[in-house]
Parts: C-alpha cells; sequence; structure tokens
C-alpha cells in the first residue's frame, strides 16, 4: 500500500472513530473520566480498526475496544450493552457500504476503489449521525427504567453480526447490503419510539412531581397560617386571663404593674399581611413573626388578591428569600429598617424590599459585567438570590438589585396574567 493510500485508510478509520463518538453521545450524557482518559480509549479503538487478523478474532476485539469506550460514560449495564451492539452495526455497515460501493466508483484514480468507497461511505455515515442522531437527545437524559425497550437494539445489531460472520464467502454483496439497510431501519426506529416513550414518561413523572411539588407548599402555608392564628387565639384568651387576674390582685400595686405588662407586651402583637391570599400572608406573617422582638422598623405595603396566578412555590422562593436575606442584613446593623412593597396590577407582580445594611457586598464578574453575589461573610454565594432569579424568568420577569451605603434594595417583576 502506497504512501497515500495509507493516509486515506487511516482518514477513512478516523471518521469510523468519530461516528462511535456520536453514536455514544446518543446513549451517554455524563463522562465520567478524565478527558485524557476518554481519548485514550477512542486511540484505542482505532489501533483495533488498523488491525486485521481473522474476522472472528477482529469482531471481539471490535467489541471489547468499544465496551472500553461505553466505560467512559456513566450507565447501566444494558444501556451500554445497547451502545455497543449499535456502534458495531454502523461500523459493520461501513465496511458492508463500501463493499457494495466498490464496484461502482470509478477506475483508474490514484487510489483503489475500495479505499475511494472507503471514504465515500465513511462520509455519508458521518453526515448521517450529525442530522439524525441530534433527533435522539432524549435518550442520554432519561431517568426512567425502560430496561426491556433496550432489548431490541441489542438483539437486531448481533444478529446482523452472526449473519455477516456466517455468510457465505461468495454471496452477493446487494443481498448483505440489504439485510443490512433493514436492521439499520429498524434499529433507528427503535431509537425513534425509545426516545418518544422515555420523553412522554419523564414529562408524566415531572407533571406529579410538579403537583406534589405544589401541594406539599401549599399545605406548609396552610400550616403556617394555622400557626399564627392559634397564636392570635391564644394571645386573646391570655388578655382575658390576666384581666381575670388583674381583678384578684386587688390593691397590690406591682403585681397590677406587672399584669399590665404582660397586656402591653399582647397587644403590640400584630398580623402584618391580610390580603386573604394564603401564600402572601403565611409566608409575610411567619418571617415577621419576631420583628418587633428583635427592635426591626418595618414600613409594608402589600396588595395583591386573593387568588393570583403564581405558582406557590414560587412565592414562597421570591419572597422567603428577600425576606430571609433582609432579616440577615438588619441583624448586623443598629438601625434596623425593613420596607416591603407588593402590588399586583394589570401588567403583573412587583415587589420590593429596602432594608438596612452594615455595606458589606461581594461581587462577581461575568460578561464583564459585576453582579452583586452575596451579602453574607460565610461561604454561601447568593443562593437564595439565584433562585429567585430562576423562578422571576419563569414569568419572563426581572431582578432588580441596588444599594447606597446603608440601604440595600431588591426589587422584582412577574409578568402575570391576572386570571
Amino acid at each position: 500500500m502506497n504512501s497515500i493510500n495509507l493516509i486515506v485508510a487511516i482518514s477513512a478509520l478516523v471518521v469510523i472513530v468519530l461516528i462511535v463518538e456520536r453514536t455514544m453521545k446518543v446513549f451517554f450524557e455524563k463522562r465520567r473520566t478524565t478527558l485524557v482518559t476518554a481519548v485514550l480509549s477512542y486511540l484505542l479503538l482505532l489501533a483495533v480498526l488498523m488491525l486485521n487478523i481473522y474476522e472472528i478474532v477482529d469482531v471481539v476485539l471490535h467489541f471489547a475496544a468499544l465496551a472500553v469506550v461505553s466505560l467512559n460514560y456513566e450507565s447501566t449495564a444494558i444501556k451500554r450493552v445497547a451502545a455497543v451492539a449499535v456502534s458495531h452495526h454502523i461500523m459493520v455497515s461501513v465496511t458492508d457500504i463500501n463493499g457494495l460501493l466498490a464496484g461502482l466508483v470509478p477506475t483508474g484514480l490514484a487510489i483503489g476503489n475500495e479505499l475511494l468507497a472507503l471514504i465515500i461511505t465513511c462520509l455519508i455515515i458521518y453526515l448521517v449521525t450529525l442530522l439524525v442522531f441530534p433527533l435522539f437527545k432524549h435518550i442520554k437524559k432519561t431517568t426512567i427504567n425502560l430496561n426491556r425497550l433496550w432489548l431490541p437494539l441489542i438483539i437486531f445489531p448481533l444478529g446482523y453480526t452472526f449473519i455477516m460472520l456466517f455468510r457465505n464467502v461468495g454471496s452477493a454483496y446487494s443481498v448483505l447490503f440489504l439485510v443490512m439497510f433493514n436492521t439499520s431501519g429498524v434499529i433507528l426506529i427503535f431509537l425513534f419510539l425509545y426516545n418518544i416513550i422515555s420523553k412522554a414518561l419523564e414529562d408524566t413523572v415531572k407533571s406529579a412531581l410538579h403537583s406534589q411539588e405544589k401541594e406539599y407548599y401549599f399545605t406548609q402555608c396552610q400550616l403556617m397560617q394555622e400557626s399564627m392564628e392559634k397564636v392570635k387565639s391564644i394571645r386573646h384568651d391570655m388578655k382575658n386571663h390576666l384581666a381575670a387576674l388583674m381583678d384578684y390582685a386587688g390593691d397590690s400595686k406591682s403585681i397590677i404593674d406587672y399584669l399590665n405588662n404582660l397586656r402591653g407586651d399582647i397587644d403590640e402583637s400584630e398580623v402584618y399581611s391580610n390580603t386573604g391570599n394564603i401564600a402572601f400572608d403565611s409566608i409575610i406573617n411567619f418571617k415577621l413573626k419576631n420583628a418587633k422582638e428583635e427592635n426591626i422598623k418595618l414600613d409594608l405595603k402589600v396588595a395583591v388578591p386573593p387568588v393570583i396566578n403564581i405558582e406557590i412555590s414560587d412565592i414562597v422562593t421570591v419572597l422567603g428569600n428577600l425576606l430571609d436575606n433582609a432579616l440577615e442584613a438588619v441583624a448586623k446593623v443598629n438601625d434596623k429598617i425593613i420596607k416591603l412593597d407588593i402590588e399586583f396590577g394589570k401588567g403583573g407582580l412587583f415587589a420590593k424590599v429596602d432594608n438596612s445594611f452594615n455595606g458589606d457586598v461581594k461581587y462577581t464578574e461575568e460578561n464583564n459585567e459585576k453582579r452583586i453575589i452575596s451579602l453574607k461573610n460565610s461561604n454561601e454565594h447568593g443562593y437564595g438570590l439565584r433562585n429567585v432569579k430562576q423562578s422571576v424568568e419563569k414569568y419572563n420577569g426581572f431582578m432588580r438589585i441596588s444599594h447606597t451605603e446603608n440601604i440595600f434594595s431588591t426589587g422584582v417583576f412577574l409578568y402575570v396574567d391576572s386570571k
């Protein structure tokens, strides 16, 4: 083999390795080995493809090399077997299509007919993998257990390999090509069906979990609301008990003064939000229940309807994190101020929290833009604000953060249908 033919042959084998890599990406999402290890495994496959010992031995070595490649990725055993079987079938298809095209390409060129046919075959199949395989993007992402559906992707490729190994040496390539074409069609059909079924089941599970999550958050809000109502009831009864005790105290000034102080503490308790919207009322009243005890000056304006088209989980995430951040910030200063402004209009929901803070802010650089990530002195990095942003973006909204030397402001707007 001259140098030109050798270069062409190696180039074709490299394309085959690239085809295998594309095939593996259909089945696997995460690589568990280092990039160097993965590259070495594909180089091993390339080296095995260059061997030409004996047909059955070559097939065994090909399967072994493909199995090594599959170990780079996180997956179940049966999924690995399916990936190896389909990858090997594609490699075998290259050989068979090459044999069919060898008699069709023109003669008298610088390279032999089989090599030219090999290059054409590899490019055609690689083009197919580039165009078709991206359609099966959900296969590698699914977490649903559909092990039985992998069986056709194992049986058909292995069955064709068996036919290929024990075929009559003198048989026409056209017959073998027809068998290969039918097998490939079946494999693509099963990939397509598996992709659809796995996505449908995944969506069903996600929908069920989403419903459970909404029910969970609603239950939590109800529990917080009931807790506040019980506290109000206990305080109401306690005032009556204290009034009765004052009658029994007679002329004892010290006892009367003590009971009056207790009544004063009870009278100071109040409900901060009473809009009728259980999500907003429960989270605001729960978060601010100790505000007066902690000497926090509150300025609250909450105007929302009893029913609003925002998921309870997102209300809890947005409002809960904003109030948590404000409470953590005012705990570090003497002049404790929290201003909460929530309004709902035709365009959507506006919420803003202003609070005093000590002026310590952490920043990060993203796309040449300075962004606030945290007000904390710990190793936390603004996960609360990040979660708020994610919930806001679900409603095509936006978040604005600003601050002066001693006031930190966070405002969000969510585009919400009034229905």
